[in-house]
């Protein structure tokens, strides 16, 4: 069964690396052939290569050469964008009317509106009455890129310190003693590892195969978030729905140590197949540096437990408010900053980012299942399976490719960071109305009894 499954992987990566050999036609060869190819007249561009950033405008000179006095001015030339989503040409039309009969050359500006980030060309057709439309082999190449603004820094600013307060209280709350017996017969690490390390990757790249056979940018931002270890979310979440938190941040961490030798493991191997030409960074510092800024506070918390007993215990009594309240100005701060992504969700990349993280919970509660783990563990297992860290890919997707590809490319992230949690607060609110709703019925019982209590009272009287 084991070679079967070995045969059977070795000619699915024969068949993607042709595959990805066929996929690497270049948009503007594309351009180019939609048209008849002319011969004789030819345009240059000043600049040919043009990087604007949204909402920006700017002046390109295009000169016609060769224009050929027999069309005797029956003739226009039509400067248009290959995506009119991503730019707007304002004085894009060359009338023959306006060129004098004996002119061979005529110089003309035109401006293109940066509208939304992405790659694009501009090319020019010739149009003339009773003939096929010609275009010219050459065009301008422009990359619209997104602006960085101060929101940005601010963001990052805000979401560190925010996990910073959420890991100092995680750190009040842990149970040494507890975490102790989970490292001594480390069970349920060993199946979140599983999970994490072996399923996950290859779900991940399976998803992005069938979803984005034609976008080669999102196949590879979808297998880097299943080839990452563990998110911090995950502690949060396992906090809110009363899991084992020191299962989770023992979990959280193992995975964080393993992602050194698991994630260039998966990354040479079928991330080649993405990345094909093999050239991808993995970026050892940027783990260890998310490593150690969750384990510094983390450290400081259970300092607390010893310096100031007090104060740790007040700080796990409010741990799931803080934990819901920081968690939720995250995502609300998220949403602010890059609203841009919205623009580039599609249907395929809200299923492919639901799917991931969703299907991982599925798994993980069952391989927790079948090692008869306990619900509370069971739980907590799931959460660390589904749940990736979404910086670490973005970070890998920023460090490695060019914009506006970078930003393109972590729609799918953006977009699992948002999917991700959904089901788990749907879970968490439907155990909070249960719990009102039996909350409720305990404290309505006493005062129906006292009633009836009451009306026996008076009819005995």
């Amino acid at each position: 069964m084991h070679l079967d499954n070995s045969f059977f992987a070795l000619f699915v990566l024969c068949f993607m690396k042709e595959l990805l050999a066929i996929e690497t036609t270049t948009l503007s060869t594309a351009s180019i052939n939609a048209k008849t190819i002319q011969t004789l007249w030819s345009v240059t561009f000043e600049p040919q290569l043009l990087n604007i950033t949204m909402s920006q405008t700017k002046t390109i000179e295009l000169t016609v050469n060769n224009i050929d006095p027999a069309w005797n001015n029956n003739y226009e030339f039509h400067i248009l964008p290959a995506h009119k989503d991503l730019i707007k040409i304002e004085n894009a039309k060359i009338l023959g009317s306006n060129i004098a009969q004996n002119l061979t050359q005529w110089k003309h500006n035109f401006t293109i509106d940066a509208i939304f980030l992405g790659h694009t060309t501009v090319y020019v057709d010739l149009h003339r009455s009773h003939m096929k439309v010609e275009r010219a082999r050459e065009f301008v190449r422009v990359t619209v890129l997104r602006n960085v603004g101060a929101s940005d820094i601010v963001f990052k600013a805000i979401v560190g310190a925010f996990v910073s307060v959420i890991y100092i209280s995680y750190g009040a709350a842990l149970d040494l003693i507890d975490l102790k017996r989970i490292l001594v017969k480390p069970v349920g690490p060993a199946i979140g590892f599983v999970g994490q390390y072996l399923i996950m990757p290859i779900l991940s790249y399976l998803i992005g195969y069938f979803l984005f056979r034609d976008m080669i940018e999102l196949r590879l931002g979808l297998f880097l978030i299943g080839s990452t270890p563990g998110g911090g979310v995950s502690n949060v979440l396992t906090v809110l729905l009363d899991g084992n938190l020191n299962l989770s941040v023992a979990m959280t961490a193992i995975s964080n140590l393993a992602a050194f030798g698991m994630m260039p493991i998966w990354i040479f191997t079928l991330g080649v197949l993405i990345f094909k030409d093999g050239n991808l960074d993995v970026p050892y510092k940027t783990i260890a540096y998310l490593s150690l800024s969750l384990l510094l506070p983390l450290t400081t918390g259970v300092v607390l437990q010893k310096c100031a007993p007090l104060i740790s215990k007040r700080m796990t009594r409010f741990l799931k408010p803080i934990s819901l309240i920081l968690m939720s100005s995250i995502i609300i701060f998220a949403f602010a900053v890059n609203t841009f992504m919205f623009k580039l969700f599609s249907w395929k990349i809200i299923f492919a980012s639901s799917a991931l993280p969703w299907i991982g919970y599925v798994i993980g509660w069952i391989m927790a299942k079948v090692c008869k783990q306990s619900s509370k563990d069971c739980l907590t297992i799931a959460i660390e399976t589904g749940i990736q860290n979404t910086g670490i890919a973005i970070f890998m997707v920023n460090f490695t490719l060019e914009q506006p590809l970078a930003d393109i490319t972590n729609a799918v992230p953006v977009a699992n960071s948002l999917m991700t949690p959904l089901p788990l607060l749907l879970l968490y609110i439907c155990r909070r109305m249960y719990s009102c709703c039996d909350e409720y019925k305990v404290e309505k019982k006493p005062q129906v009894d006292e009633i009836k209590d009451h009306e026996i009272e008076g009819i005995l009287q």
